[in-house]
């Protein structure tokens, strides 16, 4: 053979050797197939109790919550993710509307307890959705039971926050009936039902539910307090590992994400695109895998203090993709990219949670000379809209997580 067809060969075979080196995807990374594959516990009361919240009044929720597992599950065993779930019947159990406030907002106590009559009226109308908030805060086997997918049973989140709120009306008009040591008593059993839920929670949106609802039960105490209603109340510790941890979460989202990315070659959103064609622009492995190491990042990061936390916010969200695979996956790289939120203001509420904590564990003093968790050393400031303390922090906080209600300080 001569010179310059050796030369052409060699040419050839590494020019073909590239081109299918191009076109193959990689092998799952071992840990984004364990956080896929995970199996999903096989019973949850909890979970149950939860998915069922909102059934019709008269209805067991347990009951109703496991028909809607049993129907999702026979549905998926018989169709593909790509047909739809049909919708849901719309009957609900009758919720509180605007009249319910919660009761650390500005004017909201001195709103409710204008008319004691009118609140005993709206405690014993959702009496039932009341003691169904009571019954699930007391079972302690709580973990998602559906396997993270666009269709899977959601919870009425709504539901719960207004459980919630009528919790506060309720120690409200123990409050007023000259009962402040029982008020007090249910707000703090609250707080330590919650925070149990809190470590458990492996559920990104449950996780950020039940950190509103432990910072509306702490503002509550807090604005009882301070009008003399209920008795000093204990101290509380702050935020443990578990409460604070997004790694269940954190396993769900990648898991819900990835599952979708794994699917999209043989979709109906991509059949006008020919296979072949789409994968030489896309390795769903390739993808999935890339993406790994981000939603392990959050999970680390949610484990840290809350000082180490804020110098992590100056560092890029997203691992720096190498040319070559952007070269070689470039719709991959593009549908990461879109596909990962930053989730940096979901830790920072947890922290801000923390910020609260300290917050309440200087009620009695005129002015909380609580040591602010973001900035050791600085004090919280007065927020007259709010008529709250509050701390500053790295992120916003519009929902006023690291505030706490407080009487006003004395005119200067």
């Amino acid at each position: 053979m001569k010179r310059w067809q050796k030369v052409l060969l060699g040419t050839v075979l590494v020019l073909g050797g590239g081109a299918w080196l191009w076109w193959q995807d990689e092998p799952l990374h071992p840990q984004a197939k364990a956080w896929l594959d995970e199996p999903a516990p096989t019973d949850s009361t909890a979970y149950y109790q939860l998915l069922g919240l909102d059934a019709p009044a008269g209805q067991d929720p347990q009951k109703v919550g496991r028909q809607l597992v049993q129907v999702h599950r026979q549905r998926r065993a018989a169709h593909s993710l790509s047909d739809p779930m049909p919708a849901a019947a719309a009957d609900r159990i009758e919720l509180p509307g605007n009249e319910l406030c919660a009761l650390g907002e500005a004017g909201c106590l001195e709103q409710l307890r204008q008319d004691r009559a009118a609140l005993a009226e709206l405690l014993n109308r959702h009496g039932e959705l009341l003691r169904r908030y009571e019954n699930l805060l007391a079972l302690n086997d709580y973990r998602s039971l559906s396997q993270p997918s666009m269709d899977e049973p959601l919870t009425n989140f709504t539901t719960l926050d207004r459980a919630n709120r009528l919790r506060g009306a309720q120690a409200l008009a123990l409050a007023l009936d000259g009962r402040g040591d029982e008020a007090l008593a249910i707000l703090q059993q609250d707080v330590r039902q919650l925070r149990a839920w809190l470590a458990r929670a492996d559920n990104l949106v449950l996780k950020m539910m039940l950190v509103n609802q432990l910072g509306r039960d702490l503002d509550t105490i807090a604005a009882l307090h301070h009008v003399g209603l209920v008795p000093a109340p204990a101290a509380q510790a702050p935020l443990s590992e578990a409460e604070r941890s997004l790694e269940a979460p954190m396993q769900r989202e990648f898991a819900l994400v990835g599952s979708g990315l794994l699917t999209l070659v043989d979709s109906p959103e991509t059949a006008a695109v020919p296979k072949w064609r789409l994968l030489l622009m896309y390795k769903p492995h390739m993808t999935v895998n890339d993406m790994l190491s981000d939603y392990q990042r959050v999970a680390a990061n949610s484990r840290l203090e809350t000082a180490a936390f804020a110098r992590t916010l100056g560092t890029p969200t997203r691992t720096e993709l190498s040319i070559w695979r952007r070269m070689r996956n470039p719709v991959g790289a593009i549908l990461g990219a879109v596909a990962m939120p930053d989730f940096n203001k979901h830790l920072a509420r947890l922290h801000d949670l923390d910020a609260k904590l300290a917050l309440f564990n200087a009620l009695g003093q005129a002015v909380p000379e609580a040591d602010n968790p973001y900035r050791p050393g600085q004090r919280a400031k007065w927020d007259a809209k709010r008529q709250a303390y509050c701390f500053t922090g790295p992120l916003k906080d519009e929902q006023g997580v690291r505030c706490l209600p407080w009487s006003a300080p004395a005119a200067q």
